[in-house]
């Protein structure tokens, strides 16, 4: 039986994270994906651009401009792409301001073509009049691929039919990258300052995640206690002001900027104890549980994108109250002085992960979603 062939719009870029993902959907047995995306996120700052993926991945995806007015997106190519036809499915990045998103559940209609959209879904509770463009705008698609099931359950309680609703969830590496690489000091090489533990934190450096509060976290950590270091693994437009705050309160931080090299990376979290997340949470989550470190994140901040739900309050991280460098201090100190906690909540992590958070699951889970779609 002939594969059903499917328009897939990767998003929100085809950055080098995707790449995983990407090439085991050109690899299926099941589906034939026609990648369309956008090679790099021009829209945003030069410091807070995202490495798109290698040459021989960027070769099998048809590139899309963007044009923006404000919040508004027109994604060129895509409403003709659905009106002329010639796939079984159109899958879109569902993101209620993006114009051409509207334009082209339109022309699906009048073309009766299917057409699905694939995003985060619900952040967060929604009501009033975003609720009830987002209720609209979905209401015309054939269906939803979500990252998590937080998305799935609010969509069902605000009358969304719950086999409209797919959960993919979403992925960062392959099973074959993931594992624990902590590193162990053998006692030839021990020093005083190696019982120092060590904080990781990896993810762009913007207003939105609020690193500074790990630094006042970190300037009041109890004095009998070794004041652990920090590793900054991301850049952004908040760099050189976040340099001078931990500076300023004698904490010591590295910021190595943007790391995309594996093997790099893997030897940072070998040498980490705790990942941490401030602020809105996502694919760092998933990278640090992916090497078996655990993560200390903040509790409902509305920013965070599904991977949070990956964090599970006492198997593979802890909470702190949001905002409070005071919480995030007791939970460090806490979960710092107990390596054994460590290593239990490192070790489920990385069995969450690669339940659900690979990218051969990943990759599964979308195939999976269309064929219930294509079938009902």
């Amino acid at each position: 039986m002939e594969k059903p062939r499917v328009y897939f719009v990767v998003q929100p870029t085809v950055a080098h994270y995707r790449e995983p993902l990407l090439r085991n959907l050109l690899k299926s047995t099941r589906v034939a994906y026609d990648l369309v995306g956008r090679f790099k996120n021009s829209e945003g700052a030069a410091a807070d651009r995202i490495q798109p993926a290698s040459e021989d991945v960027l070769n099998h995806v048809t590139p899309m401009t963007l044009r923006t007015a404000g919040p508004m997106w027109w994604e060129d190519g895509q409403v003709r792409d659905v009106f002329v036809g010639g796939h079984d499915a159109y899958v879109l990045a569902g993101r209620i301001y993006t114009v051409s998103a509207w334009a082209a559940l339109v022309a699906g209609r009048l073309r009766r073509r299917r057409v699905i959209f694939w995003g985060h879904g619900w952040k967060r509770p929604e009501s009033g009049a975003k609720r009830r463009l987002r209720l609209a705008f979905y209401a015309l698609a054939d269906g939803l691929l979500v990252y998590g099931d937080r998305a799935k359950e609010l969509g069902i309680s605000y009358g969304v039919p719950a086999e409209k609703i797919k959960v993919v969830y979403n992925s960062i590496y392959p099973e074959a990258l993931t594992g624990r690489t902590r590193l162990q000091e053998s006692s030839a090489e021990q020093t005083p300052d190696a019982e120092r533990p060590t904080i990781i934190y990896s993810s762009r450096l913007t207003a939105r995640h609020r690193l500074d509060t790990l630094a006042e976290a970190l300037h009041a950590f109890p004095q009998d206690r070794p004041r652990p270091r920090v590793v900054v693994v991301g850049d952004g437009a908040e760099r050189p002001r976040l340099e001078e705050k931990f500076a300023a309160l004698g904490v010591e931080a590295e910021f190595l900027g943007a790391v995309y090299d594996y093997e790099r990376l893997k030897a940072l979290y070998a040498r980490a104890d705790v990942a941490v997340s401030i602020g809105g949470a996502g694919l760092n989550v998933t990278q640090a549980l992916s090497f078996g470190v655990p993560v200390v994140a903040e509790d409902g901040h509305p920013d965070s994108s599904p991977e949070i739900e990956a964090v599970i309050e006492g198997e593979t991280g802890r909470y702190y109250a949001t905002g409070s460098a005071e919480a995030l201090q007791q939970v460090l100190t806490e979960v710092l002085a107990d390596p054994e906690q460590l290593c239990r909540l490192g070790e489920q992590g990385l069995a969450v992960v690669r339940d659900r958070y690979t990218a051969e699951k990943h990759a599964e889970a979308i195939d999976q979603a269309l064929l219930e779609l294509l079938e009902s």
